[in-house]
């Protein structure tokens, strides 16, 4: 048996130890946070794995472990999946609930999972279950800090705002209640702010919140970050950037505002500047796959593919299986013009990817790839499916009927072409590449109709009037009734201004008028006609006298003599 000095001397000794105790473990999970908040995400993961290891029943350690990848969701929603970011916190909060089920966190977190995947019932339901954890009249047996009782309530509205769900009144409730139970906390009035730009367009009140937030804890740059965030929404630019400099003197090493402020500097085309922060911004993100994806994205902002490869070419070292480099290296390899490379990575991609995951960009990036390694039957496919997923882009029309068009699938290219008209999408040269299909299957009123658009619309292109004259030749098959000839007129005044440059085209006018004219004396045995044939058959030889149109043009030059003479 132990004595009671004994005795006493132990509960002294656990007395003085457990405040200790909890205090480390409260400044280890406030610090564990902190790297989360800075988008480290990788390191936070490891400190709240550290703390869960030191006491795993620690129902709040859980709650922030799940909000660890709801974080890293929201710092990159491109690149993220939200099903995929939804599973893992689930799994960390399900074990929450188990480990510590009466701690309302955790339900909390379950809440905002739902909330964030659009099934309000199901969140409601959890939220109901944490505030069935929390002291009131029902529920005097319950003890717990309002601090505490603050912070489940803060999390909720935070719920609802991240979701975009504009419960105002529930929301605005919710914090009511958190500001009465612990007016100084200034994470109150980050989510009171959140929730008046978010929800409802009022940067004034947000301002004013995050000033609130601010002033209760000078340290956080959270608060200026997001007034940065306000003002470079309203394109404030420079408002904004005073902004981010002010988050990076209260912390220097926030990662988030070096994200941030890069992306200000390279929309005011400061890229060198923007360059410095995005690497900052990596370096303090170390270890973290998703901040070297956003930096490579960044990159690609700034038309860096060359170092966006080489980014990527790092983290594939480490995280080969994330499918998500083989799309972003296909797209840089694709414009960097390393066709081969962009194809084998595309094809990679596709073959481990989800449909459900796959976007427009997939496709037209693929589609593009492949035409330019010469597979178009393929490429017009994907072609299509990324307009499919996109038609804001109807160029993809255009690229996909092309593609067809060197296969020589000219049916299914004529009725791409006449779809994007009808869409009234059609730019002009769809209706000059429409008019060459028609000429190539010999349907020359067709190809007739839809050059001659063309000619209106780009009077300038002097290969839509040829192709015009060519097409016209083709009505007039015997060139008696000369239906080219003031088409070809038209390319020789056009071209007057540089004969060197449009000697072939130049060549082909005078050639048919030649021509023409020889037929017309032939037909009226008026002099006038040879005359004009003369001039522009000499015309055809001083180009090139080695051209087979020049031996055609000495022969009617031959002919007229004899018959002249």
């Amino acid at each position: 048996m132990m004595s009671n000095s004994r005795k006493t001397v132990l509960v002294i000794v656990l007395m003085l130890v457990f405040p200790f105790l909890s205090e480390v473990r409260t400044q280890d999970l406030k610090a564990a946070i902190r790297l989360m908040r800075g988008e480290q995400f990788k390191a936070a993961a490891s400190a709240y794995k550290a703390l869960l290891n030191q006491n795993p029943a620690d129902g709040e350690v859980y709650y922030y472990y799940g909000e660890n990848f709801i974080n890293q969701y929201f710092s990159d929603t491109s690149n993220n999946s939200l099903k995929e970011i939804s599973d893992s916190a689930r799994i960390i909060f399900q074990l929450g609930v188990e480990k510590d089920p009466a701690n309302p966190l955790n339900f909390v977190g379950m809440g905002e999972i739902s909330m964030l995947n659009k099934d309000k019932t199901a969140a409601l339901d959890y939220y109901a279950k944490a505030t069935a954890l929390l002291p009131s009249k029902a529920n005097k047996s319950i003890i717990m800090d309002p601090v505490r009782q603050a912070n489940v309530r803060i999390r909720m509205a935070n719920g609802y705002v991240r979701a975009g769900i504009k419960d105002t009144a529930q929301i605005f409730s919710l914090l009511k209640i958190a500001e009465k139970l612990d007016p100084k906390n200034f994470e109150l009035f980050i989510v009171k702010g959140d929730a008046y730009i978010i929800l409802l367009n009022d940067g004034s009140n947000a301002i004013t919140n995050y000033n609130i937030a601010q002033s209760l804890n000078p340290q956080s740059p959270a608060a200026k970050l997001r007034i940065g965030q306000l003002w470079m929404r309203a394109k404030q630019y420079k408002s904004a950037l005073t902004y981010y400099d002010d988050a990076i003197k209260i912390d220097s090493n926030y990662a988030p505002a070096y994200k941030e402020r890069g992306f200000l500097l390279a929309k005011a085309n400061r890229n060198d500047e923007a360059r410095r922060d995005f690497g900052r911004f990596l370096r303090l993100s170390a270890g973290n796959t998703y901040a070297r994806i956003q930096f490579v994205n960044i990159l690609f902002d700034l038309q860096d593919y060359k170092d966006a490869i080489n980014q990527l070419n790092e983290v594939y070292k480490v995280d080969s299986l994330n499918n998500d480099l083989n799309r972003a290296l296909a797209y840089a390899y694709f414009e960097t013009a390393q066709y081969d490379k962009a194809l084998y990575f595309s094809r990679k991609f596709f073959a481990n990817e989800k449909p459900e995951r796959i976007r427009a960009a997939d496709y037209i990036y693929y589609g593009r790839i492949l035409a330019r390694n010469k597979q178009d039957e393929q490429a017009y496919e994907n072609l299509l499916k990324g307009f499919e997923l996109d038609s804001t882009k109807p160029e993809l029309l255009s690229e996909a009927a092309l593609c067809l068009t060197k296969v020589k699938k000219y049916d299914k290219a004529i009725e791409i072409y006449q779809k994007k008209i009808l869409l009234k999408k059609a730019a002009p040269m769809d209706y000059y590449n429409l008019g060459k299909i028609f000429y190539n299957v010999r349907d020359f009123q067709q190809a007739d109709t839809n050059l001659a658009i063309f000619n209106q619309l780009q009077p300038e292109h002097i290969a839509g009037f040829v192709w015009r004259a060519r097409t016209k030749s083709n009505i007039d098959s015997t060139s008696k009734q000369g239906f080219a000839k003031p088409i070809y007129e038209i390319i020789l005044a056009k071209t007057q201004s540089d004969t060197a440059k449009y000697a072939k085209e130049r060549m082909e006018s005078f050639y048919y008028l030649a021509y023409y004219n020889f037929l017309q004396y032939a037909q009226t045995k008026n002099k006038d006609y040879a005359v004009q044939a003369m001039i522009y058959s000499n015309k055809v030889l001083a180009i090139d006298p080695k051209d087979e149109k020049a031996e055609k043009a000495k022969q009617i030059i031959d002919n007229l003599k004899k018959f002249v003479n």
